[in-house]
């Protein structure tokens, strides 16, 4: 129920905002404000002046379907500005445009007029920001340039969904071959119950086909509850993934029309399909499914996921390729498969990208080159797990972990491994170099360990040419053993430059050590260098002597203890983020080509920051 506000009834904000409005310069007429009074919102209509061609304004709509003039309803909640107004086109506005929402808004279309949160728009910008996105979202539906096409493809906008499917894009955009076809690849999921009674799924879809028969299909359906938590349910099914072909002429069935996802059974689900041109390949795939699953009985229904993938006229938006993954779960009992296709139930989901090195490439900023840097990280412990996460989260991570310790509870302090808890904390206490090599498998990338002694593996001429080889970007030591960086300083069968790191005066100062061409000068010549250095810079060395104390031995149980230098996970990280960072940039720009290299950093005496010097 809606009644008419008056002015003694609107607030000092919604007044200004109704100001706003009305000035806008792509506004022509705002309509007398009213109360929603069942949610408390403001609603105001205001009318859009759409910047026609004069070709297109006698008949007064583009050939989009776009009006000269478009009334935009804006729902303004009780706490404006504190959430943004709701925006709201006619009923009948063209649903088939790109950036149009698949839900309803009191029966009317709702635009997406904003990449991301239009909170953030608001706080951004103001309430201006938001008409002015309107208006310009506004001309470029009436010029059908929703879409560019320098930009790429815009995919269905699938993030208001309550299911997600992670999946590999890469990998599922290569099955898409000519000749069209479907493929099944193993799925896993968890599937939540929540108080309405619904059902979510959070799935990832596996870079594994599925090849079964009737005998062997029941072995890829499973599920059970968690902790005997009749809302949770861990599963693994099958994802059924269908792609179009080609036309008889040859060429490749390409779709170039924009639909917001509406799919909400399994009918829908097949005209979308045959709209993409892959409708027989997914009744073929469906129709496989079925027969198998005919000769099973299951008292449960198993979630399964199944992509759509729609090839466009050109590349999606940041991707090299033409292939949209429209993803789609559905509940399943065996062995009625989708017997009335009509009220089988189709629910749209989310994609998102598994983890990859590309994936984290991006997220960090960095080039993902097509080769990994080989390199190999000698000390698994606090320093060298910060350094190998560091860089394996920018998916340039060792490919080997030396490191002949065990984990310990105490380590916990300041290790970038956090232990289990109850029982499975025992799982701590395995070798540094095999937890680290785990954890990085979880960030895409392979790193081998070796559970030796540096000293032994320079002994042993086979597990050398698996330690490192000539094409080894470098060897970066971060365990501070005087035993190792002597060991290391001596050997000839060490190809690649020898960088070191490690922390002096309880975490004050940091040092790196980075090798010449040729290994000359080396790690050895550079830390005599260093104590050179510390006659000529008095503050440096004064505070290291200070501290020549600093590694005592801690009690880290009953008649057992470690050498250590004590300081807090904070101080650590700080030097550890900043010679990640420098391992970064070289990877990228290439170690020093006429000289070794020493960096000193220095604890700023609020210990808040660093100040790194380079020799």
């Amino acid at each position: 129920m809606k009644r008419t506000v008056t002015s003694n009834g609107s607030s000092e904000v919604l007044s200004r905002a109704l100001i706003l409005v009305s000035n806008h310069p792509s506004i022509s007429h705002v309509g007398v404000p009213t109360l929603d009074e069942v949610s408390g919102a403001t609603v105001i209509d205001a009318t859009f002046d759409v910047n026609l061609p004069n070709e297109w304004r006698r008949s007064g709509e583009s050939p989009t379907g776009v009006r000269l003039n478009e009334d935009v309803r804006f729902f303004f909640p009780a706490d404006f500005p504190l959430r943004p107004p709701e925006l709201s086109l006619r009923a009948d506005f063209n649903p088939n445009l790109p950036h149009i929402q698949p839900w309803l808004k009191d029966g009317r279309r709702v635009p997406c007029i904003y990449d991301g949160d239009l909170v953030e728009l608001l706080y951004k910008e103001g309430l201006p920001g938001i008409l002015n996105q309107t208006a310009s979202w506004l001309d470029a539906a009436a010029l059908g340039t929703l879409i560019d096409p320098e930009q790429g493809w815009e995919p269905v906008r699938r993030d208001s969904f309550n299911d997600f499917i992670v999946a590999d894009a890469g990998y599922i955009q290569e099955l898409a071959d000519r000749n069209g076809g479907h493929c099944f690849l193993k799925f896993a999921y968890l599937r939540t119950r929540v108080a309405d009674g619904l059902n979510y799924v959070d799935g990832q879809i596996l870079n594994e086909v599925a090849k079964f028969n009737p005998r062997t299909v029941t072995k890829f359906f499973n599920e059970m509850k968690i902790n005997g938590d009749s809302r949770f349910h861990k599963g693994k099914s099958l994802a059924l993934i269908v792609w179009p072909g080609k036309h008889p002429s040859g060429k490749l069935i390409a779709c170039d029309t924009y639909l917001p996802e509406t799919v909400d059974n399994v009918n829908k689900l097949k005209e979308r399909a045959e709209l993409y041109g892959c409708v027989e390949e997914l009744n073929t795939g469906l129709k496989r499914l079925g027969v198998c699953l005919s000769y099973h009985q299951s008292s449960v229904p198993f979630t399964m996921a199944v992509i759509l993938l729609a090839r466009r006229p050109f590349k999606i938006i940041d991707s090299e390729s033409s292939i949209e993954l429209c993803p789609y779960v559905i509940d399943i009992p065996i062995p009625h498969l989708f017997a009335e296709s009509r009220d089988t139930t189709v629910r749209s989901a989310a994609h998102r990208h598994a983890v990859s090195r590309t994936l984290l490439a991006r997220m960090t900023g960095s080039t993902s080159a097509a080769e990994r840097p080989q390199w190999t990280l000698i000390g698994a412990g606090s320093l060298g797990s910060k350094l190998a996460l560091h860089l394996a989260r920018a998916g340039n991570g060792p490919a080997v972990v030396v490191d002949k310790s065990v984990m310990a509870p105490h380590n916990a302090a300041r290790h970038a491994l956090i232990p289990a808890t109850g029982d499975m904390q025992i799982l701590w206490m395995r070798t540094k170099a095999q937890l680290l090599s785990e954890a990085l498998r979880g960030l895409d990338q392979d790193a081998m360990p070796i559970m030796q002694d540096v000293i032994d593996v320079l002994a042993s001429p086979d597990t050398v040419q698996c330690a490192w080889s000539r094409r080894s970007w470098a060897v970066v030591n971060a365990t501070a053993s005087l035993a190792v960086h002597e060991a290391l300083a001596g050997s000839g069968r060490i190809p690649a430059r020898v960088i070191e790191t490690s922390l002096l005066a309880g975490g004050v100062i940091g040092i790196i050590t980075v090798e010449g061409p040729n290994r000359n000068p080396n790690t050895a010549d550079l830390m005599a260098e260093f104590y050179a250095l510390l006659r000529k810079e008095s503050e440096l060395s004064s505070i290291i002597f200070a501290n020549n104390d600093s590694v005592t031995r801690q009690y880290t149980g009953q008649g057992c203890g470690s050498l250590t230098m004590v300081m807090s996970d904070g101080r650590l990280s700080l030097f550890s983020a900043g010679a990640a960072e420098y391992l970064l940039a070289k990877q990228c720009d290439g170690l020093p080509d006429d000289a070794g290299e020493i960096l000193i950093g220095k604890l700023s005496e609020d210990s808040l920051g660093l100040t790194w010097c380079s020799y």
